[in-house]
């Protein structure tokens, strides 16, 4: 007779660690998803994570080692290395560079902070102090030939000044031509490593192997500046989550959407900037091939900011040479457009005496007003509070009470009796200034790249994004948003859906027209080598392994370049003409019909080869046996319209209450847990076989 073992129960966790919020989502085989929200506690990150596991034990009947001992997938998304660039706290970095690059960083190549008016342009941060720049004698030229050898004595003379004199913690090298050449900079991190090895070192090789030097140099310095905090952040993170009874690694969202191991993340810090809102547009780009959909753009509000990208034939675009807190890096990642928009977005009156909103946020301690925590300063949540948008005893599912009185009190104080309106007037004008704001990040990702927003649909997560985005869509003639099942810790469910990613770069300079293609395919194909042992040493097998190959191209003579596919096999003569069309097609629909440089050869400045480690996703459980059944409001609320600046009495319908296929017409607010969602006069909301909601815009 035949025995039937019952299968053990495995889960996947992944945790996202916001300005305000800690999202954790643990999810099982069977497609079973618990969820828990806990207040981030800066500069101990790790104690809000305890914090969301003890919460979600707790609703599981369980304890924090049972669930970990059982979990076989650990995902995290952090905000730590965004953090430290945002707010210059890292270590003090010594930079060594090629004789007479030292005013590099200095010098700069970054975005003006006016295009109007030269006199008010301000110098970059100070990452890195001058005094603790210093030159060596070495020169590389551009074939990658030694034209002058390293002196090694004065290294080490410059290596011992920047620890006793500058009292730098960390080091960070660029060379002229380093990435034709690496030896001098490896025999750089040789002798740092044998005097000093506890010392953090970046060489820029290793983390920027391309052409423009400033952009080398900033990403090699911006990695030193936030290595050792990434080191210790995973060290500890590891460790406590080991005492408890994790026996895997934990794995850290990179930029460009994929995980890192813990281990190659704390080498590769800067990979992990933005790594919290890339698990969303991940997550959004499933759910999107799920139900069909190809073209997406995404909003997602949360406690600090409003982050949004665009999603083109369920490819996520990439953004290269990256700007960070003004400094422009050559990093590659998830194109997102954020701007300091979020629940706790502090609202404030300028000195032409109108009434603004962020970039400042309230954080989880003070937070808003409404947190009772000592906040005085009106945020994004106090005026949806005031406006009766959000039931004050249900906020975070009921584990939260918010004080609406609190609410009131500081936007009259702040805001309503400056400017002589009353409470709704001005939380009526806050709520429009913040949708403005956010509809204009939304047509930055998408009317600014060639791409009409109402040829998309919108996919809206975050705790705060549902109240926001149908006058959102409004605004850009959307008609249809998605907001999922999981809404308010979707980012860190969307971390469950990503692949292991390395990605390696090389600069060609390839005349399309004119170059040979086996030169070029044979350095592709190194790359690819590079990227698979890369994943066959994490545990993939070649079957599991995708290889995707990208090139960076411009027209002769131009300055920048711009980024397309590259054919997945062997490049041939007939390809290039393709690649060509591709390269013309792409740069017209960016900057606008008839702008090719007709005639003039294309080149490629650099190839790129991106591995994916194919992983397990979570299975997504469909409730097509439910029937529609008769949705009842569960009370009809006072609520002032800021949309229409009017107040009314509208219904209130509570998530356990509506059914697959129930149809909700606005104005009404729908209380889903731990979000709220606000549908407007005329439009309508339902729910799917998926327990998502659909709502569409009318």
């Amino acid at each position: 007779m035949e025995v039937l073992v019952e299968k053990e129960t495995k889960y996947h966790v992944g945790i996202d660690i916001g300005g305000t919020f800690t999202d954790l989502v643990l999810s099982d085989h069977e497609g079973n998803v618990n969820r828990a929200k806990a207040l981030t506690t800066h500069g101990k990150y790790t104690e809000g994570i305890i914090h969301a596991l003890k919460k979600i034990s707790k609703k599981m009947n369980t304890d924090i080692e049972n669930i970990l001992s059982k979990t076989e997938l650990f995902i995290n998304g952090t905000t730590i290395v965004t953090n430290a660039i945002a707010e210059l706290k890292g270590d003090i970095v010594g930079l060594i560079t090629t004789n007479g690059f030292k005013d590099t960083m200095r010098i700069a190549r970054s975005a003006r902070t006016n295009d109007y008016n030269m006199h008010t342009q301000t110098s970059l941060p100070e990452i890195v102090k001058r005094s603790a720049i210093v030159e060596v004698d070495e020169r590389v030229d551009s074939n990658g030939k030694v034209l002058i050898e390293l002196n090694v004595e004065q290294v080490k003379e410059r290596v011992k000044y920047l620890v006793e004199e500058e009292k730098v913690e960390s080091f960070a090298v660029c060379l002229l031509w380093s990435f034709k050449n690496p030896q001098h900079e490896q025999q750089i991190k040789a002798i740092v490593q044998e005097m000093y090895p506890d010392k953090f070192i970046t060489i820029s090789s290793e983390i920027y192997p391309v052409e423009r030097e400033y952009e080398r140099m900033v990403t090699t310095v911006l990695n030193s500046f936030s290595g050792q905090a990434v080191e210790k952040y995973v060290d500890i993170l590891e460790g406590e989550l080991r005492e408890r009874g994790l026996q895997v690694p934990v794995g850290l969202m990179q930029s460009i959407g994929g995980v890192l191991s813990s281990d190659e993340a704390k080498y590769r810090a800067i990979n992990l900037i933005n790594s919290g809102p890339v698990g969303g547009v991940l997550g959004a780009n499933n759910l999107g091939k799920l139900l069909g959909l190809k073209d997406i753009i995404t909003a997602d509000m949360g406690g600090t900011s409003f982050d949004t990208a665009l999603i083109k034939d369920n490819q996520l675009g990439l953004a290269h040479r990256a700007e960070l807190n003004r400094f422009m890096t050559g990093l590659s990642m998830v194109d997102i457009t954020a701007i300091g928009a979020g629940g706790g977005s502090i609202c404030w009156i300028d000195e032409r005496n109108a009434p603004r909103v962020g970039p400042e946020s309230a954080g989880s301690f003070p937070g808003p007003a409404c947190y009772g925590q000592g906040g005085e300063n009106p945020a994004i949540t106090d005026v949806v509070v005031a406006l009766g948008m959000i039931n004050p005893d249900l906020f975070l599912g009921g584990e939260m009470e918010l004080n609406k009185e609190a609410s009131v009190q500081a936007i009259k104080n702040k805001i309503a009796d400056p400017l002589g309106w009353d409470v709704n007037q001005a939380a009526s004008g806050l709520y429009r200034i913040v949708v403005n704001s956010m509809s204009n990040a939304a047509r930055s990702v998408s009317i600014e790249k060639g791409f009409d927003p109402r040829d998309f649909t919108v996919i809206s997560y975050g705790g705060a994004s549902p109240l926001f985005i149908a006058p959102i869509c409004k605004n850009l003639g959307i008609k249809k948003v998605i907001i999922p099942a999981n809404s308010s810790v979707f980012s860190a469910y969307g971390l469950l859906w990503s692949d292991n990613i390395r990605s390696f770069a090389q600069t060609v300079n390839w005349n399309v027209n004119l170059g040979e293609t086996e030169e070029i395919n044979d350095l592709l194909n190194g790359l690819v080598e590079q990227a698979k042992d890369a994943l066959h040493s994490n545990g993939f097998a070649e079957e599991n392994i995708q290889v995707i190959k990208e090139g960076d191209f411009k027209f002769s003579g131009q300055a920048f370049e711009i980024t397309i596919p590259l054919p997945d096999g062997n490049i041939t003569a007939d390809d290039k003409e393709e690649i060509i069309a591709k390269f013309v097609e792409t740069y017209e629909r960016l900057y606008g019909e008839g702008t090719a440089w007709e005639g003039s050869d294309v080149i490629m400045l650099n190839c790129r080869v991106t591995g994916v480690g194919k992983t397990v996703k979570p299975k997504i459980k469909s409730n097509q046996n439910k029937v529609k059944g008769e949705v009842t409001p569960h009370k009809f609320s006072e609520v002032f319209l800021p949309d229409i600046n009017e107040a009314r009495k509208i219904p209130t319908f509570v998530s356990q209450g509506i059914y697959v296929g129930d149809e909700i017409c606005g104005p009404a607010i729908v209380e889903a847990g731990d979000t709220t969602i606000y549908v407007p006069e005329n439009s309508t909301i339902s729910k799917d076989e998926y327990l998502n909601y659909v709502m569409e815009i009318r």
